[in-house]
């Protein structure tokens, strides 16, 4: 596997993405519900999926469907109402620093379900990386994180979240590695997209959507759904044909850096512990490659 200028690229673009996500989940928050923000959020990337999967459903084999299914149910349905689910209640960067054990559960259930291979340098870099998350969620500000007995169970949505996560990776990997990015992406949208609208019309979205104050809160469900969605889904599907599943599920540990860039920007103070933070975050990311 080559390590070359578009593999940074292509990680840089989803750790940004995904890092803005949890801003956008917040703004979205602000008018809608978790469920009918999160309905709202694949219904748009399902409108964009739509398009594509007209094109590829009739070459699909019937145990791809099943997969295909399987791989849009752990990977972007059940993730998307837990991670909007957990944001009402906890700080988005600690939502952020939680995903970044999506390579440890990649990697355990790639060994566990999958018969995967990996190696010590692997497990080091998951290692490396997971502290370097941690770093940077607790030197956020100069007083630090409090732990609330409050955010436990916002805590466990999104380490639950990340589990489907690693399981998903490793399905795409495993059982559609033959297929294109395109229809790994758009066909699973497509599928999930249903039971979302469904959701979405039995909890008052539309009606929602239609109050005056909401409009900007749709734009950034919107913007959420198309591109953190549909767009990065694509580009993330390509990295894992083109790399391992757990490089793959490392670009997580990008996410809670541009989530405190984003900080940055608000004014927030960075200092020693920060770049250090970051720093081993994109060590640790190194070290997973094979």
């Amino acid at each position: 596997m080559k390590f070359d200028a578009k593999t940074i690229l292509i990680l840089l673009f989803l750790g940004f993405v995904w890092g803005s996500a949890f801003i956008l989940m917040k703004k979205g928050l602000e008018s809608f519900t978790s469920l009918q923000m999160a309905s709202l959020r694949l219904v748009f990337a399902g409108s964009v999926a739509v398009f594509f999967f007209v094109r590829v459903y009739k070459t699909l084999e019937k145990k791809d469907w099943y997969f295909l299914a399987l791989s849009g149910t752990l990977g972007n349905l059940l993730p998307a109402y837990l991670f909007a689910s957990a944001g009402a209640d906890i700080p988005s960067s600690l939502s952020g620093a939680l995903n970044a054990t999506t390579p440890l559960f990649a990697l355990i259930f790639g060994v566990v379900l999958f018969s995967q291979l990996f190696t010590i340098r692997q497990v080091a870099g998951i290692g490396i990386g997971l502290i370097g998350a941690l770093t940077l969620i607790l030197t956020k500000s100069k007083e630090g994180i409090t732990f609330e007995a409050d955010y436990i169970l916002p805590c466990l949505k999104v380490i639950l979240a990340a589990l489907f996560y690693g399981i998903n990776v490793n399905i795409i990997k495993s059982k559609l590695n033959h297929l294109t990015p395109i229809i790994n992406s758009m066909v699973p949208l497509t599928l999930i997209s249903v039971p979302a609208l469904i959701v979405g019309l039995s909890t008052g979205t539309v009606q929602a959507a239609m109050r005056p104050e909401a409009s900007e809160s749709l734009l950034y469900i919107l913007i959420l759904g198309v591109i953190g969605s549909a767009i990065s889904l694509i580009v993330f599907n390509q990295l894992v044909q083109k790399t391992t599943a757990l490089f793959a599920a490392s670009v997580t540990y990008l996410i809670p850096v541009f989530a405190y860039m984003w900080g940055i920007i608000m004014g927030e103070p960075i200092g020693i512990f920060q770049v250090s933070g970051m720093l081993l975050i994109l060590g640790g990311i190194t070290l997973t490659k094979k």
